[in-house]
C-alpha cells in the first residue's frame, strides 16, 4: 500500500510557471476566498462590524491572490533546478501548493493584525498559529483530492492520444515520403540572413532550441553547426514543410515522418523516432494539434 502511494506521488505532474498561468489561477483562488467569506462569513466573523467584517474578506482574497503570484514567481527563479518540469511529480505539486497554503495563512495573520489595529478590534483576537494552521487544514484536503483528479484526467487524456496514435503509425500505407509540392530539401537561414544550413527533407529528424540558437539533427548522426536564431523564426521560415514538420515544443520542431512511437504521461506526450535514439517531448498545449495531424496519417 505504501509502494503504491509513494509510486503515486512520483508519478510526473505539469508544471507551468508563466505570468498568465500564475494571474488566472491566483486571480481566482482570490475571487474565491472572498467570496467563500463573503456568503458564510465563517469563524465568528458574522459578529463584527460590517466595515471591517467586509475588508477581512477582500484583505483575504488579496493575500491569497499575493501569495500565489509572488511564490509562483520568484522561488522557480531562485531554485529553477528544483522547479524543471522534467522532474515535477504529483507530490512535488502537493507539497508546493501546501507551501503555498501557509504562506497564504501567514499573509492573512499579518493583513489581520493590521486590520484588528487600524479598527480597534482587541489584538488576541488575531492569534498566528490558528489562522496558519486553519487555512492549511481547509486546504490540504481539496487541494490533495484536485491534484489527484486532474492527474487522473491527465493520465487518461494521454492514454487515448497514445492509443490512437500508435495505431495510426502501425498502419501499412502510412506516407513515410513528402507529397510533391514538398521541398526535398530544407534551409534554415539565420537572424544575419548569412548564415544557413541545407539537409534533405528524408534525412531531418528535429531542430532543437538551444537559448539563442538552433541545432539540426539528421539521420546520419553527424553534429551541424548552430544557428542564431529563435525557434519561431525557424518555424515561420518552414511554414511550406507543415505539418511534415511540426512544433511539438516550446525547444524542437520534428519530423512527424520520423516518429516510431508515442509513449505519454500527465505532463504531455514522448514521442521516439526511427534513427535517432532522442525522445522528443510534446507539450500539452501541442498535444490537440498532433492528435489532429496523427488523424491526418
Amino acid at each position: 500500500m505504501i509502494r503504491k502511494i509513494l509510486g503515486v506521488l512520483k508519478s510526473p505532474y505539469p508544471f507551468d510557471p508563466s505570468f498568465l498561468s500564475l494571474f488566472l489561477y491566483g486571480a481566482g483562488s482570490g475571487l474565491f476566498v472572498a467570496l467563500f467569506f463573503i456568503a458564510f462569513e465563517p469563524f465568528g466573523f458574522s459578529l463584527l462590524p460590517e466595515a471591517p467584517r467586509r475588508a477581512f474578506f477582500i484583505g483575504y482574497g488579496m493575500a491569497t491572490f499575493l501569495a500565489i503570484a509572488v511564490n509562483g514567481l520568484l522561488l522557480p527563479r531562485l531554485w529553477p533546478r528544483w522547479f524543471r518540469e522534467e522532474s515535477w511529480s504529483l507530490g512535488r505539486q502537493i507539497l508546493w501548493m501546501s507551501w503555498v497554503t501557509l504562506t497564504i495563512g501567514l499573509g492573512c495573520t499579518l493583513l489581520s493584525g493590521a486590520l484588528c489595529a487600524f479598527y480597534g478590534l482587541p489584538a488576541h483576537w488575531v492569534q498566528l498559529r490558528t489562522i496558519v494552521l486553519d487555512a492549511f487544514l481547509i486546504g490540504i484536503f481539496p487541494i490533495t483530492v484536485i491534484n489527484l483528479v486532474n492527474s487522473a484526467r491527465l493520465l487518461q487524456r494521454s492514454a487515448r492520444v497514445v492509443q490512437e496514435a500508435n495505431q495510426r503509425l502501425e498502419r501499412p500505407d502510412r506516407p513515410l515520403t513528402p507529397a510533391a509540392d514538398v521541398p526535398a530539401q530544407v534551409e534554415i537561414v539565420a537572424e544575419n540572413n548569412r548564415d544557413s544550413l541545407r539537409v534533405a527533407l528524408a534525412d531531418l529528424l528535429c531542430i532543437q532550441a538551444e537559448e539563442n540558437y538552433v541545432r539540426v539533427l539528421a539521420r546520419d548522426g553527424k553534429p551541424a553547426p548552430l544557428l542564431r536564431s529563435s525557434l519561431g523564426r525557424v518555424e515561420r521560415q518552414l511554414h511550406p514543410f507543415s505539418p511534415r514538420l511540426f512544433r511539438c515544443h516550446r525547444a524542437f520542431i520534428v519530423n512527424t515522418a520520423q516518429i516510431a512511437r508515442v509513449d505519454g504521461n500527465a505532463q504531455g506526450l514522448k514521442l521516439t523516432l526511427r534513427d535517432s535514439p532522442a525522445v522528443i517531448p510534446v507539450a500539452r498545449r501541442y498535444v490537440a494539434d498532433f492528435r489532429r495531424l496523427i488523424r491526418g496519417l
